[in-house]
């Protein structure tokens, strides 16, 4: 039902008690009180009929959306200079509840806009157009405000929504996910009869058209998402960190795009070794000429994270021919041992003509502490040495000289794992000294942590992601929410783009 505030507001200004003038006051005096006393009822009065002319609207734009792609929230009609309360929720597939809340003053035109105006307070300070959909924390609208709408206040060991978790399953993202969105007068403005409005976005996980195809071929094992519509489309291989599997979520988020993904899987998969262990770069060799030849192209863009950004730099540097973009995300620059999951025992994780490559150790002990939760730590001080000190004639460094195609390197200054700023800084400058001829770009994000490298619709509680390593209490990621949420974004883009731009096999 359309609700009227014109009678409402002229009730709480009848209600107004003037003081009478004080006998002492002379003639002016008082005819400036009054004039004064009328032009505050004049204003109440006008603020009464502009909010009386509509009802209170919210708008979201576009009703349906990729979730990587923008949205634009805005309330039209609100009573001027209200304040604003608009909260977001959503319910997983698991049946658990996601919030996000932020407070804003309209303006003199009874407007806001989240991409203008800043929310005061919520599960978000500042201006962030974004911030609605990616502050969300796993509680209900009453679990919030009884946290007083932070996270440190809410006790839960979930990090993301399960369809925005990295392993998440294809069933989990195949359909998509309601948003609901609910605006509400609050502050002095409110009364008994609150003015409120509300509105819906679908958002996309996956496009219908793209097509997900299964594939086992010989040893080679992994899920190719094929981009819609009529190609050629540009090709691109993922490779997973150190947990091994495949990366579904960036796939189908190129494949989204218009970029044909392969979520080429090496370890921790059905049919693949179990640990990151002399693990073959022939066998990525074979991937990525099976996987181009497919297609009727030569050369593909390849990228990898973390322990997988080292593995797409080794990659590369072993097969230049067959790659026409390299983008390494949170990378080392040096060969790092692999471990065996079931023994804990390390060893070589890569191994290349049938040859171990040089290697550092490493170990998760002496964990610097990590305020996030009890025992929890971050490691990047354990690979600091070994990242910054190697000659360039050390044999662990990775021959990133030998690369012939367009690289972009992504990483965080904030990187609570390892110190993947500085590891690709010292690829940047190792590329300079031997004389690299192709383009070069590091994106360095400050503030931002490990998970920069991941696109997500809720990005609140990055930082809290855990690396599970048997016998360590938890990694912890590094980052702050808003850095980490704004990089995500920011480098998905560029990302598909730098793909986009260095598809051809000439490049």
């Amino acid at each position: 039902m359309r609700k009227r505030m014109l009678s409402e507001r002229r009730s709480c200004i009848s209600n107004v008690t003037v003081p009478p003038a004080s006998p002492t006051l002379d003639r002016q005096t008082m005819k400036l009180g009054k004039t004064t006393r009328d032009a505050a009822l004049a204003f109440a009065l006008l603020l009464s009929s502009a909010s009386a002319h509509a009802d209170m609207a919210l708008h979201v734009t576009p009703k349906s959306r990729l979730f990587t792609d923008p949205a634009y929230v805005t309330v039209s009609a609100a009573p001027p200079s209200a304040e604003i309360t608009i909260e977001a929720t959503l319910t997983d597939r698991g049946g658990q509840a996601w919030t996000s809340r932020g407070v804003f003053y309209a303006d003199l035109s009874g407007e806001v806009d989240l991409s203008r105006d800043a929310s005061v307070f919520g599960t978000y300070k500042g201006i962030d157009g974004e911030a609605i959909f990616w502050s969300m924390q796993p509680a209900t609208s009453a679990q919030l405000s009884a946290a007083g709408n932070t996270m440190d206040n809410i006790d839960s060991p979930r990090r993301y929504p399960d369809f925005d978790a990295f392993n998440a399953s294809y069933d989990l993202r195949k359909a998509p996910v309601e948003v609901t969105l609910n605006a509400q007068v609050t502050g002095i403005l409110a009364d008994s009869d609150k003015q409120a409005a509300t509105a819906r976005q679908v958002v996309v996980l996956v496009d219908e058209a793209v097509q997900r195809v299964v594939v086992s071929e010989g040893d080679m094992r992994g899920v190719i998402y094929e981009a819609p519509g009529m190609g050629p489309h540009p090709l691109a291989v993922v490779v997973t960190g150190s947990t091994g599997g495949i990366n579904e979520l960036k796939a189908m988020s190129l494949a989204n795009e218009g970029i044909t993904t392969f979520a080429l899987a090496h370890f921790n998969y059905p049919g693949r070794p179990t640990s990151l262990m002399s693990i073959s770069l022939e066998y990525f060799q074979n991937a990525l000429a099976w996987f181009a030849g497919r297609y009727d192209q030569t050369r593909v863009a390849l990228l990898g994270d973390s322990r997988g950004g080292e593995g797409v730099l080794l990659i590369a540097s072993s097969f230049p021919d067959q790659v026409s973009a390299l983008i390494p995300g949170v990378p080392s620059n040096m060969v790092y041992a692999g471990v065996d999951i079931s023994t804990m025992e390390h060893g070589p994780a890569w191994s290349l003509n049938g040859e171990p490559l040089p290697y550092f150790d490493w170990k998760f002990t002496d964990l610097t502490p990590s305020h996030l939760w009890p025992g929890s730590g971050e490691a990047r001080h354990i690979y600091l040495e070994t990242m910054l000190t190697p000659g360039l004639d050390d044999p662990r460094w990775i021959q990133v000289e030998n690369i012939k195609s367009p690289i972009l390197l992504i990483s965080g200054d904030a990187d609570a794992v390892w110190p993947s700023d500085i590891a690709s800084e010292r690829v940047v400058a190792r590329l300079q000294a031997k004389g690299f001829e192709y383009p070069v770009k590091h994106l360095e994000y400050r503030g931002a942590g490990h998970l920069v490298i991941m696109p997500a619709l809720v990005k609140s509680r990055g930082e809290f992601a855990e690396v599970v390593v048997p016998g360590v209490p938890g990694l912890t990621i590094g980052g702050a929410p808003a850095r980490n949420a704004h990089a995500q974004t920011d480098a998905f883009r560029k990302t598909v783009d730098f793909i986009k731009h260095h598809e051809s096999a000439e490049d």
